[in-house]
C-alpha cells in the first residue's frame, strides 16, 4: 500500500505541475514576456491637410519598471505606397497618475538609423531614430522615471487618396506586432471641413474602424471622427478609414486629383464596407464556434483520460509489502530485463552495461589485466554462442523440473511437444540468447579483434557511426523479444497509454494551429489540457501482477544497497550489478574500497575479488558506452 501511495503522490505532483505551468502561461498575457514596460493610453490626433498630407501627434504615456536603459518602438504603417513619412519631433516628459504632464518637456536629438540597431544596441546618449524601410521609430532612452509621456509628432505627404467624388483617407494607427499591448486608445481624425460646408454622417462623411470587436467611432459635427479601443493586443491591429467630400480638398495637385479620375467612391465604397462587416462578423461567429469546439474536445480527451486512469492508471498492491530486501528480485531474469520492467520497458545502455557485467560474472566473458593488475580489456571468446547455447541444452535436459518449477504465474512445466509458456523459458536459455547478441555488439566495436579495451568503443563510433548506432539497436531490439514474453505490462492498460497519448498528441497540434487562427488564451487552454491529458497517460500503464510483485522487491533490494549494511554482504557480485542498475553507485564504492588489493602505486588500487572487479567495471563501462553512444549521435546528426 505505501508504494501505490508515493506512486500517487508523484503523478499527483507531475499533473499539478504542468497543469498549473501551462494555466499560468495561458493566464498571463503574451505581452508580459516581450518588454518590462506597460503601456497606459494612446492619444493620437491626425490632422488631414487641404493639400492631403496629414499632420499626427501622436502621445503614448509609458510605465516602467526601474530599467536603466530602454529602447522603444512605435510602427508607421499602411499609408499609400506613394506616401511618404517625416519624423518632425520627439519629446518626452514625466507623466503624473492622472496623465498629466508634470513636468518640463525634453526634445530628443536624432540619430541616423544603423541596421545594427534593429536587433539591439543603439546610441549612446538619448536620441531618436527613424528605420523608413520598415517604417519603424526606435526611441533610445535610459533614467526614466516610472511614469513618463512620449510625444511623437510626423507628418505624412500624399496621405489622402483622392477620386472624383470623394477623399479616401485609411490609416493603421495601431499595426500588429507591438512590443506591448495598448490600453485606453483614442485616435482623432480633425478634417479639414469647408467654411460651406456640414458634416453629414452617413451621406457626406462616412467613417469604418477595423479592428478590436469592443471598438467604436463617433462623427461629430465639427469635422472630427473619433475611434477608440480600450485594449489592442500585440496580436491585433486598428485602423481607420474616412471618406469624406474630396472637394474640401482645397490644395490639392493636379497630379493627385487625376490620379484616380473615373472612380466614384460614394457609391462603392460604403457597400463594400458593409460587406466586410458582414464577412468579420461571420468570421467572428466561426471563430467563437471553433473555439468552443477546441476548447470543448480539450475538456472531452481530458475527462476521458481521467476516467481511463481511473481504470488503469493505479497500481495494483503487491504480495510483498518489505522495505528492505538483500536478495535479488527474481533469479530467473537476466539483469538487463529487470533493467527493462524497472524502466517500464524504456530502452537504455545501462541495460548492455548489466548484461556484459553479468556474462563477467557468470564466466561467459573473462577479463584481461594490464601490468598493475587491473582489468583493462573484455576477452571476447570465440565460441561464446555454442557454448552458452549448449550449457542451456544441458541445463534443460538434466534439470528442467528445478530450474522450470514454475512460470511468472507458477505454472508447472509444460509437457513434451507442448508450446513453452512465456514465462517457462529458463535463465540458461534466456542468458544465451542475449550473450549472442552482447557478443555481437561487442565484437562489432572491436572490429573483429579478441579483445575490447574499455576506450575502444568512442573511438568506433566516431569513425563509425551509423554501424555503431545500428548495432546497438539490434541489441536492444534482442532484449525486448526477451522481454515482450514475460508479459509484465498489462497489456489493455497499454492500449489504453497509446489512445490516450495520441489524443493528447491531437489535441496540442490543433492547440498549435489555433495559436494562429484562433488566438493565444483558447491555444494554452488547449495546450494546458493537452499537457494535462499527456501526464496521465505517461502514468496509465501499469505492471501486471508478477511485474509488480517483482518491482516491489527489486525496490527493497534498492533501498538496503542504499540505506542498509551491506558490509556483511561486501562480496556477492551479483549486488554489484543491481547496484548499478538501480543507480547506487554508493554501493560500488563501498565494495571497491573494501575488497580491493593492495595498492601497487599511490592511488591506485587493484581489484582483489570478482565483486570488486565489477564495480571497477562498471563506472568505466557506463561512461565508455555513453561517450559512444554521443559520439555517434552527434556523427551522424553533422554528416
Amino acid at each position: 500500500m505505501r508504494q501505490r501511495s508515493r506512486h500517487s503522490l508523484r503523478f499527483l505532483g507531475a499533473l499539478g505541475a504542468v497543469v498549473l505551468a501551462l494555466l499560468w502561461i495561458a493566464v498571463a498575457p503574451p505581452a508580459a514576456w516581450a518588454a518590462d514596460y506597460r503601456c497606459t493610453e494612446v492619444d493620437l490626433v491626425a490632422q488631414v491637410q487641404t493639400d492631403g498630407s496629414v499632420s499626427v501627434v501622436d502621445q503614448r504615456i509609458f510605465e516602467f519598471d526601474g530599467t536603466e536603459r530602454e529602447t522603444l518602438k512605435w510602427l508607421y504603417e499602411g499609408f499609400p505606397e506613394d506616401a511618404t513619412l517625416v519624423v518632425e519631433r520627439v519629446r518626452m516628459a514625466p507623466a503624473n497618475a492622472e496623465g498629466a504632464v508634470d513636468g518640463e518637456w525634453v526634445d530628443l536629438s536624432e540619430a541616423t538609423f544603423q541596421l545594427p540597431w534593429r536587433s539591439g544596441g543603439g546610441p549612446e546618449n538619448d536620441a531618436w531614430a527613424y528605420d523608413r524601410f520598415q517604417h519603424r521609430l526606435y526611441a533610445f532612452v535610459g533614467h526614466l522615471p516610472s511614469r513618463v509621456v512620449f510625444e511623437v509628432a510626423y507628418r505624412v505627404e500624399d496621405a489622402v487618396v483622392a477620386y472624383d467624388d470623394a477623399a479616401d483617407f485609411q490609416w493603421l494607427y495601431v499595426p500588429r506586432d507591438y512590443a506591448v499591448a495598448l490600453d485606453s486608445v483614442t485616435a482623432e481624425v480633425v478634417l479639414p471641413l469647408a467654411a460651406d460646408d456640414t458634416v453629414r454622417a452617413e451621406d457626406n462623411v462616412y467613417a469604418w474602424g477595423h479592428g478590436p470587436a469592443d471598438g467604436s467611432v463617433s462623427i461629430a459635427l465639427d469635422g472630427s471622427i473619433t475611434f477608440t479601443d480600450p485594449e489592442v493586443e500585440p496580436t491585433q491591429f486598428a485602423e481607420a478609414r474616412v471618406l469624406f467630400p474630396v472637394d474640401w480638398l482645397t490644395n490639392l495637385s493636379d497630379e493627385a486629383r487625376l490620379a484616380n479620375q473615373g472612380n466614384p467612391q460614394y457609391s462603392w465604397t460604403p457597400r463594400y464596407e458593409a460587406e466586410w462587416v458582414d464577412r468579420d462578423t461571420y468570421r467572428t461567429i466561426i471563430q467563437l464556434r471553433l473555439i468552443i469546439g477546441l476548447l470543448g474536445l480539450a475538456a472531452l480527451v481530458l475527462v476521458g483520460a481521467l476516467l481511463v486512469y481511473r481504470r488503469w492508471g493505479r497500481e495494483r498492491p503487491p504480495a510483498f509489502t518489505g522495505d528492505y530486501g538483500d536478495e535479488v528480485p527474481d533469479a530467473r531474469l537476466a539483469p538487463a530485463v529487470m533493467g527493462r520492467l524497472w524502466r517500464w520497458n524504456h530502452e537504455s545502455p545501462d541495460d548492455v552495461v548489466a548484461t556484459v557485467l553479468d556474462m563477467v560474472r557468470r564466466g561467459a566473458l573473462t577479463v584481461r589485466r594490464d601490468d598493475d593488475g587491473r582489468p583493462a580489456a573484455l576477452v571476447l571468446l570465440p565460441d561464446l554462442g555454442a557454448r552458452t547455447t549448449s550449457r542451456a541444452e544441458a541445463e534443460r535436459t538434466d534439470g528442467e523440473s528445478a530450474v522450470v518449477a514454475a512460470g511468472p504465474e507458477g505454472d508447472a512445466p509444460a509437457a513434451d511437444g507442448e508450446d513453452r509458456a512465456p514465462g517457462e523459458a529458463t535463465r540458461a536459455e534466456a542468458e544465451a540468447a542475449l550473450d549472442g547478441a552482447t557478443l555481437r555488439l561487442l565484437r562489432t566495436l572491436a572490429e573483429g579483434a579478441e579483445e575490447l579495451s574499455v576506450g575502444t568503443a568512442a573511438a568506433f563510433a566516431r569513425s563509425h557511426p551509423s554501424e555503431f548506432l545500428q548495432a546497438e539497436q539490434a541489441w536492444q531490439l534482442s532484449l525486448t523479444a526477451l522481454v515482450e514474453p514475460y508479459r509484465f505490462f498489462d497489456q489493455g492498460s497499454r492500449r489504453a497509454q497509446r489512445v490516450v497519448l495520441l489524443a493528447a498528441a491531437l489535441v496540442a497540434l490543433l492547440a498549435m494551429i489555433s495559436f494562429f487562427t484562433l488566438g493565444w488564451l483558447p491555444a494554452l487552454l488547449a495546450l494546458a489540457a493537452a499537457g494535462a491529458t499527456a501526464v496521465l497517460g505517461n502514468y496509465t500503464m501499469r505492471r501486471s501482477v508478477e511485474g509488480n510483485n517483482i518491482v516491489a522487491r527489486a525496490k527493497a533490494l534498492r533501498n538496503w544497497l542504499r540505506d542498509g549494511d551491506v558490509r556483511a554482504e561486501i562480496d556477492r557480485p551479483e549486488l554489484v550489478i543491481y547496484a548499478y542498475l538501480f543507480g547506487v553507485p554508493e554501493y560500488g564504492e563501498e565494495v571497491g574500497s573494501t575488497v580491493s588489493g593492495q595498492p601497487v602505486a599511490a592511488g591506485i588500487l587493484v581489484p582483489a575479488t570478482l565483486a570488486a572487479t565489477l564495480a571497477y567495471l562498471a563506472p568505466r563501462l557506463s561512461r565508455a558506452l555513453g561517450d559512444a553512444l554521443r559520439a555517434a549521435h552527434h556523427r551522424a546528426e553533422v554528416s
